[in-house]
This record gives structure tokens, C-alpha cells and sequence, in this order.
């Protein structure tokens, strides 16, 4: 690694997460060779819980106008959508097709490498959406400051879970996006998790956090496992699915036990 690298601070590693996972405007660098995505991980709960509260202000505003909870509630996820130019999403529709529609290794990943959606996809998209959709409503229900703390502990809790998929599960290609991004060191792993775990506990309470956790950490595992036994390791597409699996889930688990 170069030393220009080594050298990242804890300014440079956030720019580099919120050039990396959102649309805003930050420079990062000339080319990949002059950053690692890979050390900067460390902050990718921060980020996340950046995305989740503009999605919160969202609701925040519109509460202003008594609109009803399942309209904020799409607001918020159309924004966690905007600002992060749906690449999660993509991540998660590439995923299924290639999943689906591909019998052979290769095909699995050829399929998910073509720009294109199909039915796999569109299905794990609408599905995925309207879980969200529905447990943010039944949250905002509860309360407009409810729905503010799951959408920030969602979003940051599912990206730090994703420099340890990065660390433990090898690339199924040489060539994707998640090879360029290189493999976390364990220590930026640990540190993501730990934040996200914080978020956690900070927003959501023991109890809530500890279900919503370890629902993520289940589902979340098993769906890597089946889709790295099938393509023989873990693409950028396969990180973007897993963020939507794990924000899924902490939302459900969120309305199954309610906040403290």
C-alpha cells in the first residue's frame, strides 16, 4: 500500500465513505490509486447514520403538513434512496438476477454484471421496498422522533456490516468493484461494527438493540452464505444486497419489539 495511503487520517477516511456511498459532491481523489476505500471503511456506520438522518429530517418536515405516517414513511425512503443514488438497491436487484437466472458460476456473475433488471431483481426490489415501507409506517406511528432514531440506526447498523463481509469473505472476481475497494484490515472491521453496535444501543435501547442485532447478524449471515457458496465468494453487487437484507431486518425486528 502506498504511503500516501497509509497516511489517511480520520478526515480523509470519511470524505472517501461519503464519496464512496453517497451522491454528494466530495473529491476524494484523482484516481483510486491515491485512496483505499478498503481502510476508510471504518466509517461506513457514520455515513449510514448521515443517509438515515436526512431520511429522518424528511419526516420531520413533512410532519410539519399532517401528512399521514405511510406517506412520510415513503418520503424517507425515496430520500435514503436519493442520496445514496439507489446503489445498495442496485446492488440488491443485480444480485437476485444473477442468483436467479443463472445456473452455472459464471453465469450467476456475468448476469449480474449486465446493466440490465429482470424479473429476479424487480421482485427483490419490490419486496424489499415494501417491507421497509410497511414496518417505517408502523414506526412512524408510534412517533415522528421513533422513526428518526430507526432510520439512523438502520442505516448505520447495515453499513457496518459490511467491512466485515469485506474482510472475512473473499472476492468472487479479481476485476469488481469490491476487489478494487481491497479487503479491510480486522481492525477497521472491528471498529465499523462497534460504531454501528453504538448507534444501536444509543438510539434504539438494550433490548431492542439486541434483538435487532442479532435478527441482522442471522439473516444478514445466511443470506451471504448462500449466495457465496453459489458464486464462490462476495461482489460489490452481493455488499449492496447485504445492506438492504440487514436494514430490512433491524426495521422488522424494530416493530416486532418496539422502542424503548
Amino acid at each position: 500500500m502506498k504511503s500516501s495511503v497509509n497516511r489517511q487520517g480520520w478526515f480523509a477516511d470519511l470524505k472517501i465513505c461519503l464519496g464512496v456511498l453517497t451522491r454528494l459532491p466530495v473529491y476524494i481523489g484523482a484516481s483510486p490509486e491515491d485512496f483505499s476505500i478498503a481502510e476508510a471503511s471504518r466509517f461506513f456506520p457514520v455515513v449510514g447514520a448521515l443517509v438515515g438522518l436526512i431520511a429522518g429530517l424528511v419526516i420531520w418536515i413533512g410532519s410539519w403538513f399532517d401528512l399521514p405516517s405511510v406517506i412520510l414513511a415513503l418520503f424517507a425512503l425515496l430520500a435514503l434512496t436519493g442520496i445514496t443514488g439507489a446503489l445498495h438497491e442496485d446492488g440488491l436487484a443485480d444480485t437476485f438476477d444473477g442468483i436467479g437466472g443463472g445456473t452455472t458460476r459464471e453465469q450467476k456473475l456475468s448476469i449480474m454484471r449486465d446493466s440490465q433488471i429482470g424479473s429476479y431483481g424487480v421482485m427483490a426490489l419490490l419486496f424489499s421496498f415494501g417491507l421497509r415501507w410497511a414496518a417505517l409506517t408502523e414506526i412512524t406511528e408510534i412517533g415522528i422522533d421513533a422513526a428518526i432514531y430507526a432510520l439512523i440506526a438502520a442505516a448505520a447498523a447495515s453499513r457496518a456490516a459490511l467491512p466485515g463481509i469485506m474482510h472475512y469473505i473473499p472476492v468472487a472476481r479479481e476485476d469488481g468493484l469490491s476487489a478494487g475497494a481491497g479487503k479491510p484490515s480486522f481492525d477497521r472491521a472491528a471498529i465499523a461494527f462497534l460504531i454501528g453496535v453504538a448507534f444501536l444501543l444509543f438510539l434504539l435501547g438494550f433490548r431492542t438493540s439486541i434483538v435487532s442485532l442479532g435478527l441482522a447478524v442471522l439473516v444478514t449471515g445466511l443470506f451471504i452464505y448462500f449466495v457465496a457458496t453459489r458464486i464462490g465468494g462476495q461482489t460489490g453487487d452481493v455488499l449492496g444486497a447485504s445492506q438492504q437484507v440487514a436494514e430490512t431486518t433491524i426495521l422488522l425486528a424494530i416493530v416486532m419489539v418496539g422502542l424503548e
